[in-house]
């Protein structure tokens, strides 16, 4: 079994780390005034080259980018020269015709399905089919839209929020296939997305992450 590894991180001085970072199995995004001193750390946790971009001139990648290996969905406010910029590195990409901005919020993807939230608008939804190549399921995770804050997933396991029912998670391991649990990070947050970014060669956590929250996404995720 490859090795996983989980890194705990700050990022301008914040442990709300998925809010500025966004990855794939390929690439890494992070803000261009991001340290360089995490450079290091991305590459030798999730085996990924480096993408220093902005959205709409805004470091706050994480929320604003949809993504799997397959493609890259961006909100209506990117702007032409950073989508330009998005294409050049070989992915589908898309813009979301949605009056939502935080669209990575609203989708949860691996590269076989997403889970779309019920708020994104129905003609959105072959976008995100045909840019990430996959099949889009429309639902909640506990009774909540923003199925992307609330969950993160790899090729190995899928980690919910703990206001998931048992209900909840048969159906997240059924859309996706893999094993799922429930979890937390940055003692206790379960807005998994701020505090988590993964993919299938380790994670990067917020780094006020505790022991026992440690554990249990290496058990999950690894």
């Amino acid at each position: 079994m490859p090795t996983f590894d989980v890194t705990p991180l700050k990022i301008f001085g914040s442990s709300t780390i998925g809010v500025f970072i966004a990855t794939n199995n390929l690439v890494t995004f992070i803000p261009p005034d991001a340290p360089e001193k995490i450079d290091d750390v991305i590459r030798t946790t999730l085996g990924t080259t480096i993408a220093r971009f902005t959205v709409a001139k805004s470091p706050l990648l994480g929320i604003f980018l949809a993504l799997n290996d397959n493609g890259i969905l961006l909100p209506p406010l990117a702007m032409e020269e950073e989508v330009k910029l998005f294409k050049t590195l070989g992915f589908n990409v898309a813009i979301l015709d949605t009056r939502y901005t935080a669209i990575s919020n609203l989708i949860l993807a691996s590269n076989k399905t997403a889970l779309v939230s019920p708020l994104l608008e129905t003609a959105n939804r072959k976008t995100v089919a045909d840019t990430l190549g996959v099949e889009v399921i429309v639902d909640t995770i506990a009774n909540n839209p923003l199925v992307g804050s609330l969950a993160v997933l790899n090729n190995r396991g899928l980690l919910a929020t703990p206001e998931a029912t048992d209900e909840d998670l048969k159906k997240l391991a059924q859309y996706f296939n893999i094993k799922v649990d429930v979890g937390t990070a940055n003692k206790g947050k379960s807005f998994l997305r701020g505090g988590i970014v993964v993919n299938d060669k380790g994670a990067l956590v917020g780094d006020e992450t505790a022991g026992p929250e440690l554990m249990k996404i290496n058990q999950v995720l690894g």
